[in-house]
């Protein structure tokens, strides 16, 4: 049901997002290839509908869950893999596990699998998780309050010049790219600006 909003929502692409939804690719369309090579935007990788900001709540739950003990680091919405996400969780020694996550965020397609890291790539890891207040559902209910309608396709939890902070790429109702960015700490946003 929220697909079919997002079909509404976006009304310049709807045409787009309808084919997408509906499981058409759309090549060989004189309708998708006329806007592909009308607009200068055509190189950008947007996606035709962005996610449902509830499915990479639902990809992180599943992500930690799989993961005793482990905290969600980065999430991203493959466009180019059928839709999955991609997340990767730290334990508290600050091991790394990735996994690949089904598009609806229903199973787990590979992982966990742990990566072979140094005690320093471990301990930076380690830093970040303990300088965060503020977890990945948190850094989403502040992202989505900043761009109202909006949807995340990728958020990482990162150190930018010594302040832990959840980075985000965010698509708002317009289609249009933005940077957003929410101090781990305090929850406050510090970056939301248009690509």
């Amino acid at each position: 049901m929220h697909a079919l909003g997002n079909v509404v929502r976006f009304g310049a692409v709807a045409v787009v997002a309808t084919l997408a939804l509906s499981g058409c690719s759309g090549r060989g369309s004189s309708v998708a290839s006329s806007q592909e090579s009308a607009t200068p935007e055509a190189s950008w990788t947007r996606p035709d509908a962005p996610p449902d900001p509830q499915t990479l709540i639902r990809a992180g739950d599943l992500a930690v869950s799989q993961v005793p003990d482990s905290v969600l680091i980065f999430i991203e919405s493959q466009t180019s893999d059928a839709g999955t996400w991609k997340a990767r969780v730290v334990t508290p020694d600050g091991t790394e596990h990735q996994l690949k996550i089904e598009s609806e965020a229903a199973a787990v397609l590979v992982g966990p699998t742990a990566t072979e890291d140094s005690d320093a790539d471990k301990a930076k890891r380690r830093a970040n998780v303990d300088g965060t207040h503020l977890d990945y559902r948190g850094a989403v209910d502040r992202i989505l309050h900043a761009v109202p309608s909006g949807s995340i396709t990728e958020l990482s939890l990162l150190d930018v010049n010594g302040t832990v902070v959840w980075e985000a790429d965010v698509w708002d109702d317009k289609l249009a790219e933005r940077d957003v960015a929410v101090d781990a700490a305090s929850g406050a946003v510090t970056v939301n600006r248009q690509v």
